[in-house]
C-alpha cells in the first residue's frame, strides 16, 4: 500500500503485517490501521470526516481519499503475480 500527500509518497506499507500507521503533516493528522490484509482510515482531523467512512480496502487499486489533508492510501499490487483475479472479464458477448 503506497501513502501520498500533495502527491509526493508519504510512505509504502505492506499488507501482510498488521500495523497502525500515525500521518501527521501541516494538513492534519490521519491514522490508518492495517489488519489481516487489508487497510481502512481509523482517525482523521480533517472537518468532514468523509475518508473514514470510505470502508476498508485490500484490492489492487482501491483507495481510500482524504481531500482536506490532500492524502491518497493506495493499495499497489506486490509484483508476485502477474494474473490477478481482478483482470479476468466479468462477462463475454457473442
Amino acid at each position: 500500500m503506497k501513502v501520498t500527500v500533495d502527491g509526493e509518497v508519504y510512505g509504502t506499507y505492506s499488507l501482510a503485517e498488521n500495523q497502525t500507521v500515525k500521518i501527521q503533516t501541516g494538513h492534519g493528522t490521519n491514522v490508518l490501521v492495517i489488519e489481516n490484509g487489508s487497510v481502512h482510515m481509523e482517525e482523521a482531523d480533517c472537518p468532514d470526516g468523509y475518508c473514514k467512512r470510505q470502508g476498508t480496502i485490500s484490492r489492487v487499486n482501491e483507495t481510500i481519499v482524504c481531500l482536506p489533508h490532500k492524502l491518497v492510501a493506495e493499495v499497489e499490487s506486490d509484483g508476485s503475480t502477474t494474473d490477478d483475479a481482478d483482470d479476468a472479464p466479468d462477462v463475454i458477448v457473442k
